[in-house]
C-alpha cells in the first residue's frame, strides 16, 4: 500500500497547524514497511513535517548527531542495536535531551518497559499498530514539541528585546552621567575631556588588576569630581595657589560628590559616590577627607587616584603648567607604595603604551 493510501485511510482529523517551522521527525525501524506506516501516520498530522528514515540505527544516530530532531520514533528490537540503546544515546546530544522520543514495541514486557522509560522514553506504541492511537498521540507528542519550541522562540526574542532595551538604557545613563561630569568641569578651568582621560585610565588600570566590573568603575570615574558644583566660582578659578583656609573648603568636594551620589540607586552613582570621597585618600594616611590607610582605601578610590593625579599632572591648570607624561610617570613610579598603592601605580606604567593612546584621543 501506498503512503498515500495510507493516508487516506486513516482517521480525518481537523488540525490547525502553528505558524512554525515544519518538525524534523526522526523514524527508525529494521522493517521499511513498518517506516512507511509511520511516515504517513506523521505526515497526516502535519504534510509540512520533514520525515528522515533509518533502517539502521548507527546511521540514524550518526545523521541525529549533526542535525536537529524534534521527534523520534524507533522500533524497539532490531538486530545491531535496540531501541532502549538508541534512545540512551540520542538523550546524550545536547539538542536532543528534551524532544519526545517513542517506542514501537510488539513485547509488553514490563521490564524492557523500564529500561526504556529510564534511558529517555517518552511514550510507548505497541505493534500491530492502532492507526487512529498512533495518530493521536503522534500528534499530541507533536503538538507539544511544537510549542515548546513556538517558547523558546519567544523566550529568544524577548531576550533579544530585553537585552536591546538594557543596552539602550546604559547607553542613555551613561551619556547623562557625561553630561552630568562634564557640568562640574565647565565650572572650572579644566577641559571638560580630563574627566573622559580619568574613566579611560581607571578602566585600563581595573583592567589590568583583575578587578571586578572594571566596566562600572571606569563609567563611575566619570563623576569623580562631581562635588565641584557646590564648590565657589573664587576658588575653581582661581589662578593662584590656594590658601590653607581656601584648601579646606576646596576638600569638600569629596563630601559634597558623596552626598549628591548617594541619592542615586544604581550602580553607577554607588560606585561613584564611593569614588568622589576616596580617590584623595592617599596610601599612606596623607591624603583626605579621613586619611585613610592602605586597603581601608577601596580599590576604586585606589585606582582613581593614580589616574586622576597623573592626568592632573599632565594638564595645564591656572597655578601650574603641564608636566611632561614621563615626568609624570617618574612621580608615580617615585610615590608607589606612598601616597598610591603600588598595584595601582605599576599598572599604570606597565600599560604606558595604553596611556599615551588614552591621552592623545581625549585631548
Amino acid at each position: 500500500m501506498s503512503q498515500t493510501a495510507l493516508a487516506s485511510a486513516l482517521p480525518q482529523m481537523t488540525q490547525v497547524i502553528e505558524p512554525t517551522p515544519p518538525l524534523e521527525v526522526l523514524i527508525i525501524d529494521d522493517q521499511s514497511t513498518a517506516r512507511d506506516i509511520l511516515a504517513a501516520i506523521v505526515l497526516t498530522i502535519d504534510p509540512r513535517t520533514r520525515v528522515h528514515k533509518f533502517g539502521h540505527p548507527a546511521k540514524a544516530l550518526m545523521w541525529a548527531a549533526s542535525n536537529e530532531v524534534d521527534f523520534v520514533l524507533t522500533d524497539l528490537r532490531m538486530p545491531a542495536m535496540d531501541g532502549v540503546e538508541v534512545i540512551r544515546r540520542l538523550r546524550a546530544l545536547p539538542h536532543c535531551e528534551d524532544i519526545p522520543m517513542v517506542v514501537v514495541t510488539i513485547l509488553d514486557d514490563k521490564k524492557i518497559r523500564y529500561s526504556a522509560l529510564e534511558a529517555g522514553a517518552t511514550d510507548f506504541l505497541n505493534k500491530p499498530l492502532d492507526k487512529h492511537e498512533c495518530l493521536v498521540r503522534c500528534r499530541n507528542l507533536m503538538t507539544i514539541r511544537r510549542q515548546q519550541k513556538l517558547l523558546r522562540s519567544h523566550a529568544i526574542d524577548l531576550q533579544s528585546q530585553v537585552e536591546n532595551a538594557t543596552a539602550e538604557l546604559k547607553g542613555r545613563e551613561l551619556q547623562t552621567l557625561i553630561m552630568l561630569a562634564r557640568a562640574g568641569e565647565y565650572r572650572d578651568t579644566e577641559t571638560g575631556n580630563h574627566v573622559i582621560r580619568v574613566s579611560r585610565l581607571c578602566g585600563l588600570i581595573a583592567r589590568y588588576l583583575g578587578v571586578d566590573q572594571p566596566e562600572v568603575i571606569e563609567t563611575s570615574a566619570l563623576l569623580h569630581d562631581i562635588g565641584k558644583i557646590g564648590i565657589s566660582d573664587s576658588l575653581l578659578l582661581k589662578p593662584g595657589r590656594l590658601t590653607v583656609s581656601e584648601m579646606e573648603i576646596m576638600r569638600e568636594h569629596t563630601l559634597i560628590g558623596h552626598a549628591i551620589l548617594s541619592e542615586g540607586k544604581t550602580h553607577y552613582t554607588e560606585k561613584g559616590a564611593e569614588i568622589a570621597i576616596s580617590h584623595h585618600e592617599r596610601f599612606d594616611g596623607s591624603g583626605y577627607p579621613y586619611g585613610l590607610v592602605g586597603q581601608a582605601i577601596p580599590i576604586s578610590g585606589r585606582i582613581t587616584a593614580v589616574a586622576d593625579t597623573f592626568d592632573a599632572l599632565v594638564s595645564t591648570r591656572p597655578y601650574k603648567h603641564a608636566w611632561t607624561r614621563a615626568r609624570a610617570l617618574g612621580f608615580i613610579a617615585e610615590q608607589s607604595a606612598l601616597l598610591f598603592d603600588p598595584d595601582c601605580a605599576r599598572a599604570l606604567l606597565d600599560c604606558e603604551k595604553d596611556v599615551h593612546i588614552i591621552l592623545n584621543t581625549n585631548q
